[in-house]
């Protein structure tokens, strides 16, 4: 895990990508005093960092002559590619000597394609997406390019690992969201099967908690969804359009790496039969839904 560096390390930093996670991570960059420099294609999304003391920067190009250190924070791999290697993107528009880092969930074949191109300009590529909210970092690439870059790294998140070379960073974020979104799914599916088989499913999702251990992400999970609370569009932040892409993309890793993937596959379906329902743009706990038709029973109780 990484150690901790004093302020006087504090870097020019350009931020391009000002969502839901952008504008998380970003605030908590200001917050450890570094100069942030923000640009989205939505410019109003940018307006909560820029009110905080960013400052707005007409596009990657400007962003580029100015700033020590670009982050990316985008939707998906398609995004990063064009951002980066695109006929105008950042790979073409950041001088030798600066780090770009890459913290959206991606590949970890686009991430080292990424660091071998930025690597032919003299510039350093990082892939560091973040987990649980910014909570973790895992970071790949070049050891001296992430010490280079750590006071931001850590400015952005609470616990930040260096986990190997180009690709490496994108490697464990997909290999926790398998962990993390399949084990969600198997516990689902047990909550259904205990209210089919006679059981209580609140009782039963605290015997769960008690003899298996629990966490505070855990019980807002299960919590919200006994309680069928799935958010709406315009709040959910935990959506299943998000969570199904990056269970995808880790059951795809397991296919290249010619690894077993029967859990990730069956979890995966579940999501994605949600997705079929309307229901992406709302928290992924919603699929429960579907596993609740396949039985003929709900574990939802009424919402006061």
């Amino acid at each position: 895990m990484s150690r901790r560096v004093g302020h006087n390390a504090a870097m020019r930093v350009g931020l391009i990508g000002t969502g839901n996670m952008g504008n998380r991570f970003g605030s908590k960059i200001l917050r450890g005093e570094h100069e942030l420099l923000v640009y989205d294609l939505r410019r109003e999304s940018s307006a909560a960092l820029c009110d905080a003391g960013a400052r707005w920067i007409d596009g990657p190009a400007a962003m580029a002559s100015e700033a020590e250190v670009i982050i990316t924070s985008l939707p998906s791999p398609s995004a990063v590619e064009r951002v980066t290697l695109g006929s105008d993107g950042l790979v073409n528009l950041m001088p030798r000597g600066a780090i770009y880092v890459d913290m959206s969930t991606s590949t970890p074949w686009l991430a080292r394609d990424i660091a071998a191109a930025f690597e032919l300009r003299g510039v350093d590529a990082l892939d560091a997406p973040l987990s649980s909210g910014g909570l973790f970092i895992g970071v790949g690439g070049a050891r001296a390019a992430y010490d280079r870059c750590l006071p931001v790294l850590q400015a952005a998140g609470e616990n930040v690992f260096y986990v190997g070379g180009p690709g490496l960073g994108q490697t464990a974020k997909l290999v926790r969201q398998y962990v993390s979104f399949a084990s969600f799914v198997a516990e689902a599916e047990a909550l259904v099967l205990a209210a089919k088989a006679g059981l209580e499913p609140g009782m039963m999702a605290d015997f769960l908690g008690s003899t298996l251990g629990t966490s505070a992400h855990r019980e807002r999970v299960i919590g919200s969804l006994l309680k069928g609370d799935f958010g709406d569009p315009e709040t959910a932040a935990s959506k299943l359009d998000i969570v199904s892409k990056d269970l995808e993309l880790a059951v795809e890793l397991a296919r290249r790496v010619g690894s077993p993937s029967n859990v990730g596959l069956a979890a995966s379906d579940v999501l994605q039969r949600g997705q079929a329902r309307g229901w992406g743009r709302i928290n992924f706990w919603s699929a429960v839904q579907v596993l609740e038709d396949m039985a003929g029973v709900q574990v939802r109780r009424a919402r006061r």
